[in-house]
């Protein structure tokens, strides 16, 4: 865990905390929120948790509530300039799939610019992204190419990475993690885009086939 283990053990105590009020006073229900399960996971570990709780996961937006809302954006957005049709909803969703604060980015872009001149742009920034990220570091390219063909990978396929890289690249909304499956995953459909298409450019640059090809 990335913390010192002065604070480290500080989130522990509280964990059992909050034990002592749900379980053994039963004085109320108490919901730890964090968009880092790997942080979760440890202190889940390091408590009295693993006895008292569950984790729950909370995702993305399905397909059909983006279809929805983006049919619909007068109302749910009440913009009037202007409407999507289905295939600019399938773009959107094709992009950063059910990511609700980057589909209203979009929304909000859309008063400005084409939606193929947004759509091009978020993907060039998350491949510099990727770049900037995996830059001169072996580690970090090897693990990250795991992910260029597939989004989802088990902890065991894996094997011979670090668990503090692995940490690391959870910390820095490059992967999630979900310690119930024990499966790694990237950050969201836009990042699934940097690093295919990073990995692509690479393979291209080496006289290689890109990962869609091969």
């Amino acid at each position: 865990l990335y913390m010192p283990d002065k604070q480290k053990r500080l989130m522990v105590e509280l964990t059992n905390f909050f034990v002592a009020l749900t379980k053994e006073s039963h004085l109320c229900h108490v919901i730890i929120a964090s968009s880092d399960a790997f942080f979760v996971e440890q202190v889940y570990v390091d408590s009295k948790l693993c006895k008292t709780s569950k984790f729950m996961k909370l995702d993305y937006l399905e397909k059909d509530d983006v279809f929805a809302w983006l049919r619909d954006i007068k109302k749910y957005n009440k913009v009037q300039k202007y409407t999507l049709d289905e295939k600019q909803i399938e773009i959107i969703w094709d992009t950063v799939g059910g990511s609700a604060w980057e589909i209203h980015s979009i929304l909000e872009d859309l008063f400005q610019y084409s939606l193929d001149a947004i759509v091009s742009k978020i993907k060039r920034e998350k491949v510099a992204m990727i770049a900037d990220w995996t830059f001169n570091d072996e580690a970090r390219n090897c693990l990250l190419r795991h992910f260029s063909k597939q989004p989802a990978r088990n902890l065991t396929e894996l094997a011979g990475t670090s668990k503090d890289l692995l940490g690391q690249t959870v910390r820095d909304n490059i992967l999630y993690y979900d310690p119930v499956d024990g499966i790694y995953g990237i950050q969201g459909k836009s990042l699934e885009w940097g690093i295919k298409e990073y990995f692509d450019k690479m393979d291209i640059s080496k006289g290689l086939a890109p990962a869609s090809a091969a």
